[in-house]
C-alpha cells in the first residue's frame, strides 16, 4: 500500500465537491495510494477560515476513516484562541497532527504562541507538519531550530527542502526527532537522502490538492525512477508513514 503523505484538500475541491472526497479518491486510486495525510487548504488560506476547515478535514476522515489521515492547523497571530482551537483539533476532533506553512501564514517560527502550541502537541503525541524550503520564514534549519526546543515531538519537513535547500533538509535530518517528506527535491537530491539520511524518517508525498492538476504521476514516476533500494523504497512509501504516529 502506497500511503501519500502530502496532500490537501484544496479550496477548488471543496467548492465543487462540497466536502465529498469521491472524485478526489479517484484520483490516489489511479496510483494505487491507499492512504493519504490529508491537510487543508482554506485553514492556510485565511485565519477566520481555520476553524471550518478544520471541522471539514474531520467530516471528510469520518467519511473514509481508513483512507485518510488528517492534520489540522491555526494562525499563532490568534494568540490564545490559536493554542485552544490546536487543542480542539487534536482533542476534540481526532485530528492526527498540525500542518504550519509560516511563508504563506506569515509567521516566525520564533513566535512564542508557536512555541507553546509545539509543546501542547508534544504533549499530546501529534507530529507537527511544516511547509519547508521558501525563505525567510520556512527553512529547514527554522525548522531543526525548534526541534531542538521540544526534543519530545516530531518535526516533518514537508518539503525535504524543495529544490534549492534539500542540503539544510540533510543537516537538520540529523536531529533524531525530525522527520522528511520527499515532496520538492530533485532525482540526484532524493538519492542522496535516501542514502545518507536515517532510512526510519524518510517519507513520500505529491503536494495534489490545490489544484485539480495531477502532480502524482511526476511525483511517483521521479521517486521510482530515482536510485533508491528496493527495501527502502517500500519502507518509505508503505512503513514509514504509519510510524510517524508511534511514539
Amino acid at each position: 500500500m502506497i500511503v501519500d503523505c502530502h496532500t490537501h484538500w484544496g479550496m477548488v475541491w471543496e467548492d465543487r465537491d462540497q466536502g465529498n472526497p469521491s472524485e478526489r479518491l479517484k484520483v490516489l486510486d489511479r496510483y494505487h495510494v491507499g492512504k493519504a495525510y490529508l491537510l487543508g487548504h482554506y485553514n492556510l488560506h485565511r485565519c477566520d477560515f481555520a476553524r471550518e476547515d478544520n471541522d471539514r478535514l474531520a467530516d471528510i476522515t469520518r467519511q473514509k476513516p481508513e483512507r485518510f489521515i488528517p492534520f489540522g492547523s491555526v494562525w499563532p497571530q490568534m494568540g490564545a484562541e490559536a493554542v485552544f482551537e490546536a487543542r480542539r483539533c487534536l482533542d476534540g476532533l481526532g485530528l492526527k497532527g498540525l500542518k504550519f506553512h509560516p511563508w504563506l501564514q506569515g509567521f516566525s517560527m520564533g513566535d512564542p504562541i508557536l512555541g507553546e502550541i509545539c509543546a501542547m502537541a508534544g504533549e499530546l503525541k501529534a507530529p507537527v507538519f511544516f511547509h519547508d524550503g521558501t525563505p525567510c520564514y520556512s527553512l529547514p534549519e527554522q525548522v531543526a531550530g525548534l526541534a531542538r526546543r521540544f526534543p519530545d515531538n516530531r518535526f516533518v519537513l514537508g518539503h525535504a527542502g524543495l529544490l534549492w535547500s534539500w542540503r539544510s533538509a540533510l543537516e537538520a535530518l540529523q536531529l533524531p526527532n525530525v522527520w522528511a517528506c520527499l515532496c520538492g527535491p530533485h532525482m540526484r537530491a532524493i538519492e542522496v537522502l535516501c542514502r545518507e539520511a536515517s532510512p526510519d524518517r524518510l517519507l513520500w508525498g505529491t503536494d495534489f490538492g490545490f489544484g485539480f492538476s495531477d502532480p502524482v504521476d511526476y511525483r511517483l514516476s521521479l521517486f521510482m525512477r530515482a536510485n533508491v533500494e528496493d527495501d527502502l523504497r517500500n519502507q518509505i512509501l508503505e512503513e514509514n508513514p504509519l510510524r510517524l504516529f508511534d511514539f
